[in-house]
């Protein structure tokens, strides 16, 4: 598979090595999973829009490498279902189901297009226990049919200072929200709808000025 400005993503190898520097055993099957995702990417590119970032190693660094450094906040065993908030191409949220096999990845995009993608890319990485919603999550409501969340990701959402609060409602005792965000952090969750959330864990992204991932979970009143 080849994608224009794209070629066929980052290699094998260096998918395997990102994974270990955050401390993760990525297994030949995973890798392999993770590496087709990508190209799957970079090949739907030119339509879909999905990314503007196609150099190999810059591609390796900020879509897989970014969701490996999410992937390792997670214990090994953590099960239930991986809500991912906007998913778009499917970062962070399929390289962290496939880190974390325990999860059953359900992707929200309200593209319909992208939606499609989605789907096509569970196929692609064998998450067959996974899932898409088409349409748009803000509220409790918009994810009735879903079994409780063991963990919610977000990675690039319009709009999920205001949609995670509702949302997290659907969390199970001891359910996790992961966030990759900006220098903006710290005043969003100083918001009165953030107060019910306390933060477990900050982790900066390697070679990004104020970029980080922050892992929270409900306070237990």
């Amino acid at each position: 598979m080849t994608a224009a400005g794209g070629g066929e993503g980052p290699s094998l190898s260096a998918i395997t090595a990102r994974a270990a520097a955050c401390g993760l055993d990525l297994s030949p099957e995973a890798g392999t999973a993770i590496q087709a995702h990508a190209r799957l990417v970079l090949l739907r590119n030119a339509v879909l829009h999905l990314t503007t970032i196609v150099d190999p190693p810059e591609f390796l660094e900020r879509h897989l490498g970014e969701s490996f450094e999410g992937a390792a906040l997670l214990p090994a065993g953590t099960r239930g279902v991986l809500l991912d908030l906007g998913s778009g191409n499917g970062y962070p949220g399929i390289p962290i189901a496939l880190l974390r096999p325990g999860l059953t990845p359900v992707l929200a995009e309200s593209s319909a297009k992208k939606a499609a993608f989605l789907k096509e890319a569970l196929a692609v990485a064998g998450l067959a226990g996974g899932s898409v919603i088409g349409r748009n999550v803000q509220r409790t409501a918009d994810i009735e049919e879903l079994d409780r969340l063991a963990v919610i990701v977000c990675r690039a959402a319009g709009g999920w200072e205001r949609i995670i609060p509702k949302v997290a409602k659907r969390l199970v005792p001891g359910g996790k929200i992961m966030i990759w965000a900006g220098a903006d952090l710290e005043r969003i969750l100083g918001r009165t709808t953030w107060k019910p959330f306390e933060v477990e864990q900050i982790r900066a992204l390697p070679g990004r000025s104020n970029a980080t991932i922050a892992l929270l979970k409900p306070i237990v009143v």
